[in-house]
């Protein structure tokens, strides 16, 4: 099953797609066979910046490709593996959360391309640094999404479906969540008519520091220090329930965990 050079249909033309499928046509190794989108607008945009083909058909891409990676939603992921007719081909998904299990109708050869990253299209990121965490149905395939993930990423690792779930999880606490934070916070200096590029500074520091160090160890702020004064007097300056909500609970989460 292993080739020299690497046949890919890319299904799927957002965020995720968009960058795998720029990172892949430029390597040597790899032949971008083309992509396939529900989305024909966004699919035959990619497809024209990667230089390669856009399929209205899923199963005449397929059918071209040693491997097709399925780039879109989860909740899609099963609906597709059911209309993708393949006989040796590999399909994979690049999804945190969906079992492999779910394209072994579509073939025997079947597994996950999970690259741990929150992917914009207008910001550019480096895959070098990107773990992809892979799985497969038997060991010629891993060998194979092994080999491609290597191309892309320094550091590629096998994690099965349930730590892979667990793993998501994660990510989606550290960026999602915190994001939404951001964005809240963001909104009340703008009320308030501050500036929020004044928490720049802070933000930097708070992620470098979770990065180098134990985030349990270097909490800090009046929940931790159990300034109660400072935490009344915040909860009277808020008027957003939405905020005051949220801003009791963490105070409380870290009340309870440093008890």
């Amino acid at each position: 099953m292993k080739t020299s050079l690497h046949s890919i249909g890319i299904v799927g033309s957002g965020n995720i797609a968009f960058h795998l499928a720029k990172e892949l046509c430029e390597k040597d190794a790899i032949k971008l066979i083309g992509i396939h989108s529900r989305n024909q607008q966004t699919g035959s945009d990619l497809a024209l910046i990667c230089k390669t083909d856009f399929y209205k058909d899923l199963n005449e891409l397929a059918k071209k490709c040693q491997l097709i990676l399925i780039c879109s939603s989860d909740d899609s992921i099963p609906h597709l593996a059911k209309q993708i007719n393949l006989d040796e081909q590999i399909i994979a998904h690049c999804s945190g959360m969906i079992s492999i299990e779910s394209l072994k109708l579509a073939s025997p050869n079947y597994g996950s391309f999970y690259p741990l990253q929150s992917f914009t299209k207008n910001r550019k990121v480096d895959f070098e640094n990107i773990p992809i965490l892979i799985d497969a149905s038997n060991k010629e395939t891993l060998e194979v999404l092994q080999e491609i993930a290597s191309l892309c990423s320094n550091k590629v690792q096998e994690l099965d479906d349930e730590k892979r779930r667990k793993l998501h999880l994660a990510a989606v606490l550290v960026n999602n969540f915190s994001n939404h934070l951001f964005a809240l916070a963001k909104e009340y200096t703008e009320k308030q008519e501050l500036d929020f590029q004044l928490l720049k500074p802070l933000l930097q520091e708070t992620v470098l520091k979770a990065l180098e160090e134990d985030p349990k160890t270097i909490q800090t702020g009046p929940a931790r220090r159990g300034d109660l004064n400072t935490i009344a007097q915040h909860e009277l300056m808020l008027k957003d329930d939405k905020i005051k909500e949220i801003y009791a609970w963490f105070t409380k989460s870290i009340q309870d965990f440093y008890a």
